[in-house]
């Protein structure tokens, strides 16, 4: 299948065209006999089905006499509902049929269903593996997923944290791969351009279709889009699943829908998901509030003590306000690793914390906050004493690490450097490594062990009642299922796991996953890292070595910016935290500005590690968090939060160049964000021909549309090219639409269009300078009245408080009247805001009949 396809039409397709199945399955006779059976059917319709029988060498006797029932077969299944006119569910099934007590048992290898799909001209959403894992949002025909370095796995074993062992990686431009969900989408162009095969064609990118897995707790999904063989497969990892009677099954279940918009497309995801499966969390409607706060990690890493945690809980309010003598509002106050010994949760360390973790729990709450605690229930460092006293305890590894004869010499080979621990003799029963962290390597917990189930519930019972912390930031959480056992597979044995884990801990305890398949974490954990730690640098050289899980400030905003939509849906984004320091890191101030910035657009758990003493905040230090505080939902603030309406690449060929559409208060704003590693020009046209869209501007006049540039104070055309340094983010605010008219939410006569109905020289409150990081979002009210002694126009502006006081410039227009303009020598004359005359701007130009002036104010 050739041309370029609408999103509709690729709708259709995946929604209605039949599938072609491979199944690759084990069958093993009661004699002992195991046969390798592979299938291929060629064209299931959506409300198919057809059986795929054993292999007639089975149908041999036991020594005991007994037939085997070779009979038996494997029953594949296809269903279709429909959701809506631009949604559906498809179901494919296998389970065995006809299955006789001396039948044989199957073990499932691989599971994939395919069909012919055009993919020119389309990029794609490459979700990642686990939190950590880099996620990509504009992944195309030239994006190229390496195989991670041989020797640097064999070194390191940080692929343990990867998917490598799941899913192949190719190498080649055009095989994108993605985990549980992906979205397709025209590339963007601000032309009409030619598409081989097709007529011209204007790109839609506002138009998606996203496909999302609802069977994550049979086992993980993954998208495969060949843009070189326009090929579109679905695959389940199925590996070690074994059907032993009728009532076992295997199902892969897909959502597909279509629409003008992501917030569409992700609400219908959402609401399938939440049709079948139950919503576990304790803080459901995370996007109605961001939750801000403290953790230790990122400056004492795991150096701490009881003395600074309590010097680091100094620095903020007790009364949740927002004032330098009260000290930083924030909701979670978090401990982070270093408290104890990783695997003896319960044994703090009494040198360093010599009255326990009560006494410490109890003081965060005192300041009223949330105490934390971070936790990897599931690892245990090989010093521990539990790995020492229940090495039994402990997950071993399976025999195909051990070169197992069933295996092809490949997958040995692959194999062979995995799960080897150091300080351990070979052999069958030795322990498999789980990640290189914590003093020279950690190891799973069995969760399939009854003891090790009862050990955590007691662990998660004591942290939470005893102890009293009320969120734990749960981490390497993967741990749970790297290898399949017991018949089930690595995606089952995760979604159990997490489900213990809630059910350990109660419904009333946040839960922050972290290194956690995020699948499993949808709708149970309130709140997800959606990215690998940030660090102290921009990149690392270990981006040569194709780890797509290693630390990296790039890296991680790479992921916050493609990962955006998933929060306040399945849970609120982590996108970890954000410096306001230069010590003690390489970040420039751009870089950190950046991260200051998209953390806080885009996460809905933002927290800092940093001391928040005043007295060691430079000018540009507290000038910028000044810009943050208060954000539109910190907790002294009524104001709803921004809304995030898409994240784009408007720019295929720079895939470090994202734009975000944001809107607050009535305004919409464009972050733009190079993350490039050089100066960047850019343009506002494609943006914003997609707003004045959705906005309903029937009449637009090109590239009329006018941004005001908070950086630099500055206005310009959407088609203007404005220039961002290399690893700088700007904020632009639309202040005249594709019409002409002014855009307004602060209309003293009821905003956006008001002039239309307003008489002539009627003021707007456009833009503001120096004041939030989102111009105008510090101004609560606006209005005016008519001074009768004065004869004027008295405007007043409301603003929001300020920690550390500032200066703010707010900016004003209005249409000039027919008999010619009030400006006269500089000043607006019959017009005042907060008692102060208004300086005009002549040289201001925002349209035909616009005028500007400004003043300024100290807040």
């Amino acid at each position: 299948m050739s041309g370029h396809l609408s999103s509709e039409e690729v709708f259709n397709v995946l929604s209605q065209s039949p599938l072609d199945i491979e199944i690759a399955f084990k069958v093993q006779s009661p004699t002992s006999a195991t046969v390798s059976v592979k299938r291929l059917i060629k064209g299931l319709s959506p409300q198919g089905s057809e059986a795929v029988s054993f292999p007639s060498s089975l149908n041999q006797q036991s020594t005991t006499g007994t037939t085997t029932d070779a009979s038996s077969e494997l029953l594949v299944e296809s269903s279709w509902i429909s959701v809506s006119p631009t949604s559906c569910i498809r179901t494919l099934k296998l389970s065995l049929k006809n299955q006789a007590s001396a039948s044989p048992r199957l073990t499932l290898e691989s599971f994939r269903a395919s069909l012919d799909l055009s993919l020119q001209g389309k990029s794609f959403f490459a979700n990642g593996y686990e939190s950590w894992s880099t996620s990509y949002n504009g992944a195309d025909h030239t994006t190229s997923f390496e195989k991670p370095n041989w020797l640097y796995n064999e070194l390191t074993h940080l692929s343990l944290a990867s998917d490598m062992d799941i899913y192949e990686y190719p190498g080649v431009k055009g095989m994108v791969h993605s985990n549980v969900v992906t979205t397709i989408r025209d590339l963007c162009r601000d032309t009409t351009v030619s598409v081989p095969g097709d007529n011209k064609h204007e790109s839609l990118p506002e138009e998606l279709v996203l496909c999302g897995s609802l069977s994550e707790d049979v086992g993980y999904s993954y998208f495969l889009m060949d843009a070189n063989r326009n090929r579109f497969t679905i695959m389940q990892d199925c590996v070690g699943k074994k059907l032993v009677s009728p009532s076992d099954a295997v199902v892969l279940k897909t959502y597909f829908t279509w629409g003008t918009s992501d917030t569409v497309v992700w609400d219908g995801y959402t609401a399938a998901w939440a049709s079948i499966h139950t919503d576990r969390r304790f803080i459901k409607a995370t996007t109605e509030k961001q939750v801000s706060g403290y953790t230790s990690w990122y400056l004492h890493y795991a150096t701490i003590t009881e003395n600074i945690i309590l010097e680091n809980l100094g620095y903020f309010s007790s009364s949740g306000t927002a004032t330098p003598s009260q000290g930083w509002p924030g909701n979670v106050f978090q401990i982070d690793d270093g408290y104890t010994t990783v695997g003896d949760w319960l044994s703090p360390d009494t040198k360093k914390f010599p009255r326990g973790m009560a006494v410490i729990a109890q003081a965060i709450r005192d300041k009223g906050l949330t105490p934390g605690l971070w936790l990897a229930p599931f690892l245990a460092c090989r010093k521990s004493k539990i790995v020492q006293e229940r090495p039994n305890w402990f997950v071993r590894k399976p025999e195909y690490y051990q070169g197992s004869q069933d295996l092809d010499e490949k997958v040995q080979d692959k194999m062979s450097g995995l799960g080897f621990c150091f300080g351990f003799e070979s052999g069958s029963n030795e322990p498999m490594l789980s990640h290189p962290a914590f003093s020279g390597g950690s190891l799973a917990l069995d969760l399939e062990n009854p003891e090790v189930q009862s050990h955590l519930a007691n662990v998660f019972r004591v942290v939470t009642k005893e102890w009293g912390f009320g969120m734990l930031k749960l981490d390497f959480m993967f741990a749970a299922a790297q290898v399949p056992r017991n018949g089930k597979t690595r995606g089952q044995l995760m979604w159990e796991a997490l489900q213990m884990v809630r059910t350990w801990v109660g419904p009333e305890t946040i839960l922050l996953g972290c290194g956690v398949p995020l699948g499993a974490s949808f709708m149970l954990m309130d709140y997800c890292r959606i990215g690998c730690d940030v660090g102290g640098d921009w990149d690392s050289m270990q981006r040569h070595f194709h780890d797509r899980e290693y630390i990296s400030t790039f890296r991680s905003l790479t992921s916050t910016l493609s990962r955006w939509a998933m929060s306040g849906r399945f849970f609120g984004n982590d996108p970890d935290v954000f410096f306001v320091r230069d010590w003690r890191l390489s970040l420039n101030q751009a870089e950190r500005w950046s991260l200051m910035l998209l953390n806080h657009l885009l996460g809905h758990l933002v927290f800092c590690s940093d001391p928040l003493d005043i007295h060691r905040l430079n000018h540009e230090q507290k000038a910028a968090l000044d810009q943050f505080f208060p954000w539109c939902s910190t907790p002294d603030v009524a104001t709803p939060p921004h809304q995030v309406a898409r994240v784009l690449q408007p720019v295929p060929t720079e895939k470090d160049l994202y734009f975000v559409q944001v809107h607050a208060q009535g305004r919409t704003y464009i972050v733009v964000s190079n993350l490039s590693s050089k100066r960047q020009t850019v343009h506002l046209s494609t943006m914003d021909r997609i707003i004045s869209k959705e906005a309903g501007e029937t009449q637009p006049q090109r590239h009329t549309s006018v941004y005001f540039q908070a950086s630099t104070n500055q206005f310009g055309l959407a088609s203007a090219a404005y220039f961002l340094k290399s690893h700088e983010t700007c904020v632009f605010l639309r202040v005249v639409d594709s019409e002409g008219r002014l855009c307004s939410s602060t209309s003293s006569n009821g905003g956006k269009a008001a002039e239309d109905r307003a008489p002539s020289g009627e003021l707007y409150l456009i833009a503001t300078k120096g004041g939030h990081v989102l111009p105008t979002t510090e101004v609560e009210g606006f209005g005016r009245h008519f001074d009768s002694d004065s004869h004027s126009q008295q405007y007043q502006a409301k603003f929001r408080p300020s920690h550390f006081g500032k200066q703010v410039q707010v900016w004003l227009a209005w249409k000039e009247s027919k008999k010619g303009s009030s400006v006269n020598k500089g000043v607006v004359e019959g017009k005042t805001l907060n008692g102060k005359t208004l300086q005009a701007h002549p040289e201001v130009v925002l349209g035909h009949g616009i005028r500007v002036a400004s003043c300024s104010f100290s807040i």
